[in-house]
């Protein structure tokens, strides 16, 4: 499912990583119906790669959150403008409002998101179309609790994360044995 690259020049640390990749995993989860288990995040030290902007070299100036997730008819230009504004709010907390501090090296260049997954493959299954997350769990929870008992621990952490949210409830409601 989605993607996201943070490409930074500003020297983040390990934990100010954890903690952002945390937080866009949490904004996703919240904004679209998906477990935490299928969101990745990857971090690209931008510090000496070369860019411009405007036709001018910016290069060791740039802190990019590139979004690559899958579009469809519930997901309004609205709502991938809120996941802009949350991951950029997401940014400043994990990092730090150092602009002040330290000029544009640690302020965030923008945020992208790219409706261009147009399909995916995880953990041996094809993901479902952009809002049908619910039901495709549902069809797929006795495999994916065979995945799990076997030993699968992405698996295991996932089922456990659907039990405790609310709109994954559907999924276990009415389920016979």
């Amino acid at each position: 499912m989605p993607l996201y690259e943070v490409w930074h020049s500003y020297p983040l640390t390990e934990a100010q990583r954890d903690d952002l990749a945390q937080r866009i995993t949490t904004i996703h989860t919240t904004v679209f119906t998906d477990p935490a288990a299928f969101v990745h995040d990857r971090f690209a030290n931008y510090a000496a790669t070369e860019h411009y902007i405007a036709g001018r070299k910016r290069t060791g100036t740039v802190n990019l959150v590139l979004g690559n997730v899958r579009s469809g008819p519930s997901r309004t230009h609205e709502l991938y403008e809120s996941l802009c504004r949350q991951i950029e709010a997401a940014w400043t907390a994990s990092v730090g409002d150092l602009a002040a501090q330290d000029g544009a090296h640690a302020h965030l260049t923008g945020v992208y998101v790219l409706g261009t997954v147009t399909a995916s493959y995880k953990q041996g299954f094809m993901v479902p179309k952009a809002g049908q997350e619910v039901e495709w769990m549902r069809e797929n929870l006795p495999k994916f609790q065979a995945l799990a008992d076997g030993g699968n621990e992405l698996v295991r952490d996932m089922i456990g994360e659907l039990r405790t949210r609310e709109d994954f409830k559907f999924v276990f409601e009415n389920r016979s044995a």
